[in-house]
This record gives structure tokens, C-alpha cells and sequence, in this order.
């Protein structure tokens, strides 16, 4: 009689093989939808694979997952990909397309219900490990992934330097925010909505950020691709990307409270001109025009990071509000303008890319016009403003242009 060994659970070996590494589960969903989101906002070629058993706070984005065209596969007990029931409590998400790879591996099995043990590898030849254990697990080809979304390519020091520093920095951020999150925790339901509503909200922001480090990280490739290299100009790329991890980091640790805010005097014209540094690569390719009118020197009191990310976030709108039928006889353009009063600094972002069909319903959570939108930007923006003493309105929508203002007191 033929003997049946049964495989081991070596994802979980590899899980605890990396320095068993703990972050909270709210972190994670904000990591794992830090990851899928970009892909599922601009559908590429590429594949997902998921084992995740507990959908809390990602149900949504599964649903996503499944009903747009990105390749997947499930490999939960349930489904008919497995040949063994061997993984138990051990769940992954891997994210393979020609210009990134993502994989996160965890286990829930841990002695603090809301804490997980994790792997992670992003943009490295080490996927092969994970893949690997996957795919003799498996009735579904791994290796002609593998062997398609391979990163060799992307094998230069800046690029790799620049995408270790991405993950030693959120790591950093992540432990700090677990251990803020378990002091701040109690069992009032209302502070556990509290909680959720800001991670849904941390994550979106977390999204943007990663998004412009994606982006630099190819022009830097493109660059390195057709030997167009100019140092003064990656420099520049870099510190954008650095500039939009800190973001992130500071979205990560603002799990630790509900109410972290960090007002100080802020000059304007910085804050505009980081602004126009990080969102510029959304221009790329896209023919439009990018207008700044920025020539009052004041101060603001205002939280740096958190008056950039609504910038970022009206910007990033505003592009994405174009499309192949925005045949403009004047062009496609998007304006920066500033002023101020004696009271407030003004800011006033406009474009042309058409009516805002539904005005009374922007700020509100969930609205959205976007495919494959989740309508939380507006509402961040306007929750954010509001926070630091400012205000955000939709001043005008027409055919001929829109225009969104924020005024925020002076020092």
C-alpha cells in the first residue's frame, strides 16, 4: 500500500523564519489595501493570488477584486485549487504585474487576538520562495508567473534602495502604531466605529502615498531603461519618494489616536510647492496642464502632512476626472492658485475636465463617480480641513470649469 505523507505548513515556517514580525490586524488591512488598491484603480496585466480568511474590513475590496477583469485566484479550503487542506491559519495575498510584486504572508495564530505574525517581500528574487511553496500546493501553474512577472528587471541600486527604504520605514511605523493601537483600545462600540472609520481613512491616504512612490519608482526605471540617465533629475524622483513615505509613515502612527494632530505655523508657498513636487508625476503622459499661481508668502497654522494630503488628494481627482473624451479646444488644465484675506489663507484648485453632476453629494462618505472608487477622498478632505480649523467648498461646477477653495486661518 502506497504511504500519504502529508506537506508540512511551510508558509507558516517561512512566516516565522523572518524575525516574527507582529503588527496589529488593523494595520495589515491598511497594508493589504495599500496593495491591491493601486491595481484595482489602474487595471494592469498581472495576476492576484489571495488566501484570506477573515474578510473584515476587506470584503469590499475582494468584491472589487472579483468583479473587475485583473486575473485571480482564491486558494481558501473552500475552493478547488488546493491538493491539501495543510495551511490552516495561515492566509496570503501576492500581487504580481510587470512593474511590482507584493507579497505578504500572515498568521493569526498568535496570543493577542488582534495582532498577526507576518512575511513580506516586495520587488525581490526571494518572491521565488513563497511562490514556490505555493505552487507545489497547487493545481494552478504558478511558475509560468513566476517566470512572466519576474523582477529582474528591475535590478538597479537606486530603484531597490529606494523600495527598501519604503518598507524599513512603514515597518518602523507599524510597530510604533501597534502599540499605540493596544493602549488606546477599550470595548466601547462607538470608539470601535471611531476606530474602523480611521483606518478605512488611513488606508485611502496610504494608498495615494504609495501611488506617487510607484510612480517615480518607474520614471526612474524608464530612465535607467533608455539610458536617460540624468542624476540631478532621479535625486529628485527620490526625494519625492522619500517625502511621500514620511506621509505614509505619519498615517500609519496616526493609529495611535483618534485625534492626532500636529498645528504649527506652516509658510504656504512650502506647502504648495511639496504639493506640486509629489503630484506632478500624475502628469505624466497625460497632457494637461499644470498652472501654478502661488505668490503669497504667509504663514498658516495648519498640520503639514495632513493640508498636503488633501492637496494631493484634490489634484489626483482632478486628473483622474479626464478622460479620452475631455476633447478640450483650449486644453486640458489644472490650476494651484493662492491668496489670502485678513483672515484666511486661500487656496483654489480648478480644473476643466467637466460638471460635477451630483454637487450636494461630494463630502459625503461612500459617494462616488469613480469605476472603481470607494467615495472616501472628498470626505477625508473635508474631515481634515475641519479639523484644523479650515474649510473646504465647492465654489463652482460648469461645463467650462470647476473649482474647489480652502481657506485655513492665518498665524
Amino acid at each position: 500500500m502506497k504511504k500519504i505523507v502529508r506537506q508540512q505548513n511551510y508558509l507558516k515556517e517561512l512566516i516565522n523564519s523572518q524575525e516574527n514580525r507582529i503588527i496589529s490586524k488593523q494595520t495589515l488591512i491598511c497594508v493589504l489595501r495599500g496593495v491591491l488598491e493601486p491595481l484595482l484603480d489602474n487595471p494592469e496585466i498581472g495576476v492576484v493570488l489571495h488566501r484570506i480568511i477573515n474578510k473584515d474590513g476587506l470584503s469590499g475590496i475582494i468584491k472589487r477584486l472579483e468583479f473587475s477583469e485583473i486575473e485571480s485566484y482564491d486558494f481558501s479550503d473552500a475552493s478547488e485549487n488546493l491538493r491539501e487542506k495543510v495551511w490552516a491559519n495561515t492566509e496570503f495575498l501576492c500581487v504580481l504585474t510587470h512593474r511590482f510584486v507584493s507579497i505578504i504572508l500572515w498568521d493569526s495564530k498568535t496570543e493577542n487576538k488582534d495582532t498577526v505574525r507576518y512575511y513580506s517581500v516586495f520587488n525581490s528574487k526571494l518572491q521565488d520562495e513563497a511562490l514556490d511553496i505555493i505552487n507545489r500546493n497547487t493545481i494552478i501553474d504558478i511558475k509560468g508567473f513566476q517566470e512572466k512577472f519576474h523582477p529582474d528587471r528591475r535590478d538597479n541600486i537606486l530603484l531597490n534602495s529606494s523600495i527598501r527604504k519604503i518598507l524599513e520605514n512603514l515597518d518602523e511605523a507599524s510597530q510604533d502604531a501597534v502599540l499605540g493601537f493596544a493602549e488606546k483600545q477599550t470595548n466601547s462600540a462607538v470608539s470601535n466605529i471611531r476606530y474602523d472609520d480611521n483606518t478605512r481613512f488611513i488606508a485611502h491616504e496610504i494608498r495615494n502615498q504609495l501611488s506617487i512612490s510607484d510612480l517615480y519608482t518607474e520614471v526612474i526605471r524608464k530612465s535607467f531603461e533608455k539610458d536617460n540617465i540624468n542624476k540631478d533629475s532621479i535625486l529628485k524622483n527620490i526625494d519625492c519618494i522619500k517625502r511621500a513615505i514620511s506621509m505614509a509613515n505619519n498615517s500609519l502612527l496616526s493609529l495611535k489616536t483618534l485625534n492626532y494632530l500636529d498645528l504649527k505655523p506652516q509658510k504656504l508657498n512650502d506647502i504648495i510647492q511639496n504639493v506640486v513636487n509629489l503630484t506632478k508625476v500624475y502628469f505624466e503622459c497625460k497632457n494637461i496642464e499644470y498652472i501654478i499661481e502661488n505668490e503669497f508668502d504667509c504663514e498658516i497654522l495648519a498640520d503639514y502632512d495632513k493640508i498636503s494630503a488633501i492637496l494631493i488628494n484634490l489634484i489626483k481627482n482632478a486628473v483622474e476626472a479626464f478622460n479620452t473624451e475631455n476633447v478640450l479646444k483650449n486644453g486640458k488644465f489644472i490650476k494651484i492658485k493662492t491668496e489670502k484675506d485678513s483672515e484666511f489663507g486661500i487656496i483654489r484648485i480648478s480644473n476643466n475636465a467637466g460638471k460635477i453632476s451630483e454637487p450636494e453629494k461630494i463630502f459625503e462618505t461612500g459617494y462616488t463617480t469613480k469605476a472603481f472608487g470607494n467615495g472616501f477622498g472628498l470626505a477625508i478632505c473635508k474631515k481634515s480641513i475641519e479639523e484644523q480649523y479650515g474649510k473646504i467648498e465647492l465654489a463652482h461646477s460648469d461645463d467650462d470649469y470647476t473649482e474647489f477653495v480652502i481657506k485655513i486661518g492665518l498665524v
